[in-house]
């Protein structure tokens, strides 16, 4: 127990009531008025902590409590359909999503401990995409996005399906023989070309391919997203960070923010660190980054991060009064 915070379990009136935690520094009154920090999850079947079944990233707890040291509040919640949230997560479009987190912001400005004039928005990975959706149509005071890109959800998936397809293209050995004897590049395309067109020409929620239940309305409203769109209408002071060996998204991207919105933004490039806001001493190709995601949450999140966003944040605040 951090004697400097305490947390409060509470719930989001929402489409569907979002289970979340509510961290606040220690000695905050019913008319504080601390500044907050709402938390937008990456994507995936992420609880309030950015955790799953299939990798506990932690994340979310470790800047919870890191930001909330610091005599912020933060607010995190569970994603729809994961946890203790309501609905269904295979379900939720990418505009349920912002739903949610527009939500969770007004929450925020509900409660009179909490400043409504000074709340930081913090996204990561996709939830850097749905951050600035929200700022759209409730503006906060300033945000902050983790694993960030500048570019729409297709064409960064399709950079990633490069990077693979280079690899297999350039694979040495009897492994690199096979792949190429066997035309595994061709059938992925055709495999991702298939799933696609299934998408595509459903309206369901959820569409079946070879068996696996797809989340068919979040990738169709992806589609029409183009992120690009709301990053120019942010005027709120920026911190853009990613790692330069992400294979998620493109470190370039920060820039791209930087020259896109209103507002002042600060970019930072952390050497090493990967798209799990850790850094790993791996060589920096998709397939080997991915596959040492298992030992790289078995450490706490990168140091250098949690500095610079303390430093960012306190001087945030600092003009922010």
């Amino acid at each position: 127990m951090n004697p400097s915070f305490h947390e409060q379990e509470v719930t989001i009136p929402a489409a569907y009531p979002l289970a979340a935690t509510l961290t606040l520094p220690a000695g905050v009154s019913n008319d504080s008025k601390v500044p907050v920090v709402v938390m937008v999850h990456g994507s995936g079947d992420l609880d309030r902590d950015e955790n799953s079944k299939q990798l506990r990233i932690n994340a979310f707890k470790e800047l919870s409590d890191h930001i909330a040291s610091l005599g912020f509040a933060t607010l995190r919640y569970d994603k729809r359909g994961v946890g203790r949230s309501g609905g269904s997560f295979l379900e939720a479009g990418f505009f349920d999503l912002v739903d949610d987190a527009e939500a969770a912001v007004r929450y925020a400005k509900s409660r009179s401990e909490l400043d409504q004039e000074r709340i930081v928005l913090l996204g990561h990975s996709e939830g850097s995409m749905v951050a600035p959706a929200v700022n759209v149509r409730l503006p906060v005071q300033g945000m902050i996005l983790l694993a960030p890109t500048a570019e729409p959800l297709p064409d960064t998936t399709a950079w990633q399906r490069e990077q693979m397809y280079e690899e297999l293209r350039t694979m040495k050995g009897f492994s690199g023989w096979l792949v190429r004897l066997l035309k595994v590049e061709n059938k992925i395309v055709k495999m991702n070309d298939e799933m696609i067109a299934a998408i595509r020409s459903s309206d369901a929620p959820v569409v079946k391919y070879k068996g696996k239940k797809i989340n068919a309305k979040w990738q169709r409203d992806h589609e029409r997203y183009d992120v690009r769109i709301p990053l120019r209408e942010i005027a709120c002071p920026v911190f853009a960070i990613v790692g330069d060996k992400d294979v998620q998204v493109k470190k370039d991207d920060v820039n791209g923010i930087r020259d896109l919105v209103q507002g002042p933004c600060e970019t930072l490039v952390i050497e090493d660190m990967t798209h799990l806001l850790r850094k790993t001493d791996k060589d920096l190709r998709f397939s080997v980054i991915l596959k040492d995601y298992k030992n790289q949450v078995k450490r706490p999140i990168e140091p250098e991060l949690t500095a610079a966003v303390s430093r960012w944040l306190n001087a945030w605040k600092s003009e922010a009064r």
